[in-house]
């Protein structure tokens, strides 16, 4: 493994950078900054060290927060600016973010530990075009215009459908991708009309307060959108129970995933989930090798592992297994693995020491069980919160290692020699997030996407995010979906008119 500087230098930071950690811990709330009484550290993961603080919220918090949203969702300043004033509003919250992109990525790449080069390009950058994209949808909802048959007798009658925004949206984002998971819940509803509590991950939620500044600073109207900061148990459990809210939009674990659906169901709120992945990596024998393993290793290890749709099984056919297996020995090797902020890096630390022990447990358990661990270093010691590129053989179809979600850089390798036997292994999980194949033959690349029990197949690449299309899963990886027209249909519903006429 290629060893970098395993720690930031944060003594030059950018001024704009440096005000946004240097914020007096506050809540914004109703277009204002309302100082929070308690607060939370904000670590950065490649030293351990508390860069900054955020504001713990709880019940009251959210209360004030849902009912600003509430006030603005019937205030005229919003409720009637139309979807032409709706479409310039996100096209200059898109422009502000651009702007200030290289401050933003600097400021997720100390809070979550990505490397740099990927939270400008991924992250901040995928935030600008997921903005851009929403911002054409404003002019283009409409409802339908129906011709209507009446009983005898009642005369002439017109049908018509409106589209409306669902109400107020709570959205809760994790800790991944902080920037970009915050634009991917706010874009879709404010495109829809509706207005916005968004909370963060206390484990990276310094971007979000930051898109706060700019949401202002693009003249959104005050209680359009509010960003409470806290804990999932406090905040978060207050966000989803409030009655004020009319619709949840959630991507985090599918534990998590199952409680808030439970809360939704008896209150009857509308609800989209994102959720988490077990995503295998499909290699048949007339893969392209010199792509296909550095593919495979890019799906694992990108982000550290730390991505939902991470293709974190790696199913390879017989007569090219132990081949793929000495290959990805000597790539992950190769893997240069520091502190996002230094030249160079591809893989930096997991967001906190919590995910860290979570991963080395998972490890542990299968050295343990006599699976074959083997990992490109050994962090042992070292600062901060890193875990190597590691490869994991052995494995059978009920471990742990291969059925439940670890979020860290951990491939489990398989065997496969049946193309039926392929598929059974590869859907045998509760998760059905997303896929990737890769092979030559094109009649098996339909053949095996359409068995696969997932809501997105990549071929022959590395997967990405692309804002016209949707995003989500099958079975305990969520329903709804972000993303795509998908997200923004998701924030509206519908109402008909039937107009006596003569």
């Amino acid at each position: 493994m290629t060893a970098i500087a395993l720690e930031n230098d944060l003594s030059q930071l950018p001024a704009g950078v440096r005000r946004w950690l240097d914020r007096t811990p506050a809540q914004f709330i109703a277009g204002a900054w309302q100082p929070g009484s308690t607060s939370l550290p904000a670590i950065e993961p490649s030293s351990g060290q508390v860069i900054a603080s955020i504001a713990k919220g709880g019940i009251a918090e959210i209360d004030a927060a849902v009912a600003a949203a509430r006030a603005a969702l019937a205030a005229p300043a919003w409720r009637d600016a139309g979807p032409v004033a709706r479409e310039a509003l996100l096209h200059r919250l898109a422009a502000l973010i651009e702007a200030r992109a290289d401050d933003l990525a600097l400021l997720d790449t100390i809070d979550n530990g990505m490397p740099l080069w990927l939270a400008r390009a991924v992250n901040v950058g995928g935030s600008v075009d997921v903005f851009r994209y929403y911002a054409g949808w404003p002019t283009k909802l409409a409802g339908r215009t129906v011709e209507v048959s009446a009983p005898p007798g009642m005369g002439r009658f017109q049908g018509l459908t409106r589209r409306e925004p669902v109400g107020v949206v709570a959205a809760i984002v994790p800790w991944n991708v902080p920037l970009m998971m915050a634009a991917w819940k706010l874009a879709p509803a404010l495109a829809a009309g509706c207005t916005i509590v968004l909370k963060p991950s206390e484990e990276a939620s310094l971007s979000a307060l930051a898109l706060a500044d700019l949401v202002e600073e693009a003249g959104f109207p005050a209680g359009v959108v509010n960003v409470v900061t806290g804990l999932g148990a406090e905040a978060g459990d207050a966000l989803v129970r409030h009655p004020g809210v009319d619709k949840i939009s959630f991507t985090g674990s599918t534990g998590t995933g199952r409680a808030i659906a439970r809360e939704a169901g008896g209150s009857l709120k509308k609800l989209t989930l994102e959720l988490g992945g077990k995503s295998p990596t499909i290699l048949f024998g007339d893969a392209d090798l010199d792509r296909a393993v550095v593919g495979a290793a890019n799906a694992i290890f990108l982000n550290s592992g730390q991505v939902c749709v991470a293709g974190s099984r790696l199913y390879v056919e017989d007569n090219i297994h132990d081949e793929v297996v000495e290959r990805l020995q000597t790539h992950i090797r190769t893997i240069p693995v520091g502190a996002g902020m230094r030249d160079g890096v591809f893989m930096g630390p997991l967001v906190s020491a919590r995910q860290r022990d979570r991963v080395a447990a998972y490890l542990e358990a299968a050295r343990v069980g006599g699976l074959g661990v083997d990992a490109a270093s050994d962090f042992a010691g070292a600062p901060g919160f890193y875990v190597a590129p590691t490869l994991v053989t052995g494995a059978r179809h009920d471990d742990p290692i291969t059925q439940e979600e670890i979020f860290g850089p951990v491939l489990g390798i398989y065997r496969f020699s049946d193309e039926e036997e392929l598929v059974r292994a590869a859907n045998g999980t509760e998760f059905g997030l997303a896929a990737s194949l890769w092979t030559r033959d094109i009649d098996r690349v339909h053949r095996v996407s359409s068995a696969l029990q997932c809501g997105k197949v990549t071929v022959n690449a590395g997967g990405f995010p692309y804002p016209g299309l949707p995003e989500g899963g099958y079975k305990g990886s969520g329903f709804g979906r972000d993303l795509g027209p998908d997200a923004v249909e998701q924030c509206l519903q519908t109402k008909t008119l039937l107009l006596h006429v003569s």
